[in-house]
């Protein structure tokens, strides 16, 4: 087990020890959200297709065995895996079951998939009215497109996050990461406490949807609330922002150099650095604001400067100045930075294929009640029988699901 948290001289129940929670979803939004809230302590049980589980398992070229990929594994530690047919009836009621004694119920799925089977809100609160169902779609449950299909590169692109993302002048570029499905799947998480601390005054639980689309839109606050100001269209820009033209990347000797500078007392700091003193006197770059407006000339003249030195001497130069700046590190490199372990951010656990696998740490640290990496990602179906014998089902009857195919363990899984 693996914490995280200041101070662990004492170990305390985590935050969310005690709630139950259903994760009805497959790949990254949904995933993410279940994880986020097993890390600090929910009881989370994945629910997936026999055969197949969750899609992601089998995402990537990964030198792991089995139907396990570390796509899958980023966003599925903390949880148990029942694996269960939901075309057969069967499976459907025990779905059915555990939703009349479980907290949160997490879907993902295309709106209104659920609720064809009978296990859609209105359906399951009306058995247990404090649950609180938490949906995760591409658009939302209303409005023209809520029963279309959506993922993340299509959400970047239609949201508008792709029209200003790479360099100005030249096509548009998708971001690094799963930046949609994953802020969709923090927005869940949200909604849930939210929905968990509602329910502390009032004893009802309720539904709770976010989307893709709406994570995004949330995403590009200031880009929006700009528009709304100027009528003006946000570009591209690379590296560059709207801060002025010392808020970019920097081509070194060797690599990449990010300069950060905001203020004014930052690009003095910069002037001093790159060693042109008499720039600060320049009426052209007398402020942010003219420095702005003759960015086409002075980011040139900057590039120049840049061009003649290492990345590490000017991050000795900039740093002494007091001016915020980075080499562009690599993944390889960010693993073995000090800051990041002195923070926790890498943690290693034991997976029964995989064997000692390390993953991305807990983002929020609790003095007194730290959230943990108690489980590895599951295997397909490793906690079928152990989930339905809690939930009160006999053993011969849970050998007879077996037996019809509605349950599955690792065991009667394909690989």
């Amino acid at each position: 087990m693996v914490e995280s948290g200041a101070g662990k001289a004492v170990v305390r129940e985590a935050p969310l020890a005690g709630i139950k929670v259903l994760e009805v979803g497959v790949a990254m939004a949904g995933p993410f959200c279940g994880m986020t809230l097993g890390d600090y302590g929910a009881d989370v049980i994945k629910i997936e297709r026999i055969g197949e589980g969750d899609e992601s398992r089998t995402w990537l070229n990964d030198p792991y065995p089995g139907k396990f990929s570390s796509y899958f594994a980023a966003a599925n530690r903390n949880k148990r895996s029942l694996a269960i047919d939901l075309k057969h009836p069967d499976g459907v009621a025990i779905l059915k079951q555990l939703a009349s004694r479980t907290d949160v119920l997490i879907d993902n799925f295309r709106v209104g998939a659920l609720e064809k089977l009978g296990l859609g809100y209105d359906a399951l609160a009306a058995a247990n009215p404090r649950l609180i169902y938490c949906s995760i779609s591409g658009f939302g449950p209303n409005g023209p497109r809520a029963h279309e299909r959506a993922n993340d590169v299509f959400m970047q692109a239609y949201s508008g996050l792709m029209s200003i993302t790479g360099e100005e002048g030249r096509g548009p570029v998708k971001a690094g990461i799963s930046v949609a499905d994953i802020t969709a799947g923090m927005f869940g998480v949200i909604g849930v406490l939210l929905a968990l601390e509602a329910r502390h005054r009032t004893g009802r639980g309720q539904r709770v949807d976010t989307s893709l689309l709406e994570g995004q839109i949330a995403m590009l606050a200031q880009f929006l609330t700009g528009y709304f100001a100027s009528g003006r269209i946000p570009v591209r820009r690379g590296t560059s922002s709207q801060l002025g033209a010392t808020y970019q990347a920097f081509q070194a000797t060797d690599d990449w150099v990010v300069v950060a500078a905001f203020t004014q007392r930052m690009w003095q700091g910069v002037c001093r650095a790159v060693e042109r003193t008499e720039w600060t006197d320049d009426p052209r770059f007398e402020s942010k604001e003219k420095r702005s407006a003759n960015r086409e000339t002075l980011i040139p003249m900057l590039a120049a400067r840049f061009a003649t030195r290492r990345v590490d001497e000017w991050i000795e130069r900039l740093s002494a100045e007091g001016v915020p700046c980075s080499s562009v590190n690599s993944i390889d490199k960010v693993v073995l930075d000090e800051q990041v372990k002195a923070r926790e951010m890498i943690v290693e656990v034991e997976h029964a294929i995989a064997g000692k696998i390390r993953m991305a740490g807990l983002p929020v640290k609790l003095s007194s009640n730290p959230g943990t990496v108690r489980r590895p990602p599951p295997l397909l179906g490793e906690h079928s029988a152990q989930i339905l014998l809690e939930t009160g089902i006999g053993a011969e009857e849970i050998e007879a699901l077996f037996r019809h195919g509605v349950i599955a363990t690792p065991n009667q899984v394909p690989r």
